[in-house]
């Protein structure tokens, strides 16, 4: 009996069609919505306000040019250990999709203003934020990601900050 289990499994062919084929992301031109938390510690000079971590949520609302670029305009909620400030920025994102895989690389690029609503916007700083990560499709309308990066603010007039940034996101694409 066992003979003839081992002389079957080997008699299968190589090359057989998955029972589940791989679900495809939906790469249509049109819009798109990644939400993320982000957050991470403070790197170097961290006894400054605003510096010693932060955690917070965005939302990018924007446009898949084709299966590679998505560009958008962002907005969220940063808390720092000293409050919190508005992130207003122009997102870029360049995923290249490997055929067959739900996995898929990405980098990313944030670039805009903080804004402060106290002290009459003295505390405004300008932001940068690159990341790279990978993407998991769920669905042909939805996907997970997952990023590390560093992302920089600067106050002007003073030293500028970094943060060890970790992110994690869905990424929705309703059907066309």
């Amino acid at each position: 009996m066992l003979m003839v289990s081992f002389t079957a499994v080997i008699a299968q062919p190589d090359k057989r069609l998955a029972s589940n084929p791989a679900v495809n992301y939906d790469w249509q031109p049109g819009y798109v919505n990644i939400t993320e938390i982000a957050g991470g510690p403070g790197l170097s000079a961290t006894a400054f306000p605003y510096s010693k971590y932060y955690f917070g949520l965005t939302t990018v609302n924007g446009y898949q040019i084709n299966q590679y670029l998505i560009a958008g305009a962002g907005l969220g909620f940063h808390l720092y250990n000293e409050g919190w400030l508005l992130p207003l920025y122009a997102s870029g994102r360049f995923t290249y999709p490997i055929h067959g895989s739900k996995i898929s690389p990405y980098a990313n690029g944030d670039a805009g203003i903080l804004i402060s609503f106290g002290n009459s916007g003295d505390d405004n700083r300008l932001f940068v934020n690159p990341v790279l990560g990978a993407r998991y499709t769920i669905s042909p309308v939805m996907a997970a990601d997952l990023g590390i990066g560093i992302f920089t603010q600067k106050l002007p007039g003073a030293k500028r900050d970094s943060f060890l940034n970790f992110r994690a996101g869905i990424v929705f694409i309703p059907k066309r």
